[in-house]
């Protein structure tokens, strides 16, 4: 598959990596001298130095042959037009661009105008783009998954009510010291680990692997499976908290704040089933030092506590009652200023911490703060992108690890290596793990064992090295 991206800042660099790694074609279009060149340095494509929202720049980018654009340029009009541009010579072209002025996102999605264009007659999406990204939509939503799943770690939510979620394994842990061949013996429970991270680098795991306190791995669990597993790691999952207090009152804090006021489970139906079912109100206070915001979220959120101040204020957080939270949210657009308030409100006495960061880079940072978890913005929105591109097989793709290990759902194509094939047979060690399948005439997935024999037709979810074409070329593409 051929992809033109357009705009080398972090997100496109990341994007145009993980695609090429995973064996597409990509042409990589900047007009920033600097960005080009590092962009040349870091990704082995091809790099334009032009202004992308031309038809002669997309046509030297060969869009002609393209199965997908994306725009990714600072400017959102930019990426609207580029698309537009796009849309209009190759309208076959599959178009995405990432949008921040979440009216633009807002506006696109309605179904007053997506109804009025099929009254019209036209068939075109709106604008010319196939997929808006918005990036404070997509941080919300990992936030929200992290908050629903007992602020445990990142949890990845699967279909079929499983999902992949990452524990620390603290001192005195009954997962400690054992090798994974003999943990479901120990522990009476049938465990699968994906990763373990250990402070020296993470690795995909086989039986002989130990785990060891300060660890972190990630455990295939059911909706039923996470509390048990997280106590038998040493970190007990938080319980439906009754004080919440968000930092940080632009649109991401707001949508959090919205979420946990509504009590709703979560879009994915993974493992939400921490806090309860149907909807359930809580005390949320949503803080920021900005006026203006605060009277904006005070419209928009009646049952929300609205306040203004600082973070930093020790006579205002004890005031307000503020570091007795259950749980705190740093979520203001200063993300390493989110890392150092998320530490000091856990040394204040609050009792779970989530921040916002902007990549997976900070993880290693956030947890020697003893932040609970880190969401990175940057690599939420690669991952949303690249689970649209990474070819008609590939149905989502979750980056773990600091993008060193991903989590990919796939079909099995009939005729592929994989397929009618036992998974004892298809074993590679340190390269790839087959964590769940699920049979074509079947509702749910399930763990495999070695004599699984993968079906023709159905689903897999699986760990693998970043970009891995071996393991993609397994399973069809």
């Amino acid at each position: 598959m051929k992809v033109s991206v357009v705009g080398a800042g972090f997100t496109g660099v990341q994007l145009a990596r993980s695609l090429a790694d995973s064996g597409a074609e990509v042409v990589l279009v900047e007009n920033d001298p600097d960005k080009a060149r590092v962009a040349r340095e870091q990704v082995d494509c091809a790099v334009i130095e032009a202004d992308g929202n031309s038809p002669a720049t997309l046509a030297e980018a060969g869009i002609a042959e393209a199965g997908a654009l994306v725009a990714l340029t600072e400017d959102d009009e930019v990426n609207l037009i580029t698309c537009a541009l796009a849309d209009a010579g190759y309208p076959g072209v599959r178009k995405l661009a990432r949008v921040r002025n979440y009216a633009y996102y807002e506006s696109a999605a309605a179904p007053a105008l997506a109804g009025a264009a099929r009254r019209a007659g036209h068939s075109r999406p709106v604008l010319g783009v196939d997929r808006m990204l918005n990036p404070d939509v997509e941080a919300a939503a990992a936030i929200c998954r992290a908050i629903e799943h007992g602020v445990v770690g990142n949890v990845i939510a699967l279909e079929g009510g499983r999902g992949v979620a990452e524990l620390a394994v603290a001192p005195g842990s009954s997962l400690a010291g054992t090798p994974l061949r003999e943990l479901s013996a120990r522990t009476g429970r049938r465990l699968l680990v994906a990763w373990v991270e250990k402070p020296d680098g993470a690795l995909l795991p086989d039986g002989g692997t130990t785990i060891a306190p300060g660890d972190r791995i990630g455990v295939v669990a059911g909706a039923d499976d996470l509390p048990a597993l997280s106590e038998l790691a040493g970190t007990t999952p938080e319980e439906a908290p009754g004080r919440v207090a968000v930092f940080g009152a632009g649109l991401i804090g707001r949508f959090v704040a919205e979420r946990l006021l509504d009590g709703v489970r979560g879009e994915s139906g993974g493992l939400l089933g921490l806090f309860g079912g149907g909807r359930r109100r809580r005390e949320v206070a949503l803080v920021d030092p900005d006026p203006d915001l605060c009277r904006e979220a005070a419209r928009l959120l009646p049952g929300a506590r609205v306040l203004c101040g600082d973070v930093t204020e020790d006579s205002f957080l004890r005031d307000e009652g503020l570091d007795a939270c259950d749980l705190a949210v740093t979520a203001s657009p200063n993300h390493e200023g989110n890392l150092v308030a998320a530490a000091y409100l856990k040394s204040r006495g609050v009792g779970r911490t989530v921040a916002l960061t902007a990549s997976a880079a900070f993880d290693p940072i956030a947890r020697k703060l003893g932040v609970d978890v880190a969401v990175p913005l940057r690599d939420a929105v690669v991952d949303a992108i690249a689970g649209h591109l990474r070819g008609r097989n590939v149905q989502a793709v979750h980056s773990v690890c600091n993008r060193r290990f991903e989590i990919v759902e796939c079909g099995i194509l009939p005729g592929s290596p994989a397929a009618g094939r036992a998974l004892r047979d298809l074993s590679a060690p340190g390269e790839y793990l087959l964590l769940l399948v699920r049979r074509p005439d079947a509702e749910a997935f399930e763990v495999p064992s070695g004599d699984t024999v993968l079906p023709a037709g159905g689903r897999a979810v699986l760990v693998m090295r970043a970009g891995s074409r071996r393991v993609t070329r397994l399973f069809g593409e």
